[in-house]
């Protein structure tokens, strides 16, 4: 299995400047708005109109209090940009159980499907994956949510990644890894075979999430991709 990655773009200006070296899911958020800051809804629709089935288009709905009539509309509203997939950060608060169960009648009623993001920094005691299937999602990404330098792999150990990707692919569902990834982590993160790996920061001048995206570093994330496949394959 090849894994693809995913690139997080907060404008119709940076999404253009990937155009030489496209991700496999071109995915909208505001990284000044917190982990998953959502774009309005406006700008979303625009870059989806201009990648034009180019390549996956995915969106965030914002930072969001763990109450569900809240995040079902939010869901509702960013489906309706036409994205590919919506994603909604489930936060490790009091209600985040009984908010992934009020969500299953939204999300099967939604021809979009929701991908779930986690946070390796504030992981739940409870063991989530198999509630996120009864409930609809689609797939499952791991990220972190305080944005202080400290990547995925400050926080999880490789064999509790991989134990996640075999739990999220046991369930059906499409998994991620994210969160501060730096490029030199394909190499590591790449074997445990998840479906995608999320990039901002390691795409940014500076290594930093809010400044400027640098299309040659999409293309080194890319080749670093494709060197890491003949290890994948052989595994």
């Amino acid at each position: 299995m090849i894994t693809k990655w995913l690139a997080s773009v907060e404008s119709l200006e940076e999404a253009k400047s990937l155009v030489e070296q496209l991700p496999h899911i071109l995915d909208m958020k505001n990284p000044s708005e917190g982990a998953l800051g959502a774009l309005n809804h406006q700008t979303v629709t625009e870059i989806v109109n201009w990648i034009n089935k180019g390549c996956l288009c995915s969106a965030t709905v914002g930072d969001l209090p763990m109450q569900a009539e809240i995040t079902s509309a939010a869901i509702r509203n960013m489906a309706e940009t036409g994205v590919d997939y919506v994603k909604i950060g489930l936060f490790d608060e009091p209600g985040l159980i009984q908010c992934i169960q009020q969500l299953e009648p939204t999300i099967k009623s939604l021809s979009t499907p929701v991908i779930a993001v986690i946070f390796a920094d504030q992981l739940p005691q409870q063991k989530l994956i198999p509630l996120l299937a009864k409930s609809g999602f689609a797939g499952v990404m791991l990220d972190t949510a305080r944005k202080d330098g400290q990547g995925l792999l400050n926080h999880l150990s490789v064999e509790v990644l991989q134990q996640f990707v075999v739990e999220a692919k046991s369930a059906g569902m499409l998994c991620g890894l994210a969160g501060a990834l730096r490029i030199e982590d394909i190499e590591t993160l790449s074997p445990l075979q998840p479906d995608y790996l999320g990039f901002r920061s390691a795409l940014c001048q500076q290594h930093h999430r809010t400044n400027r995206l640098d299309p040659e570093l999409a293309k080194q994330i890319q080749n670093k991709l494709n060197a890491a496949l003949p290890e994948v394959l052989a595994c």
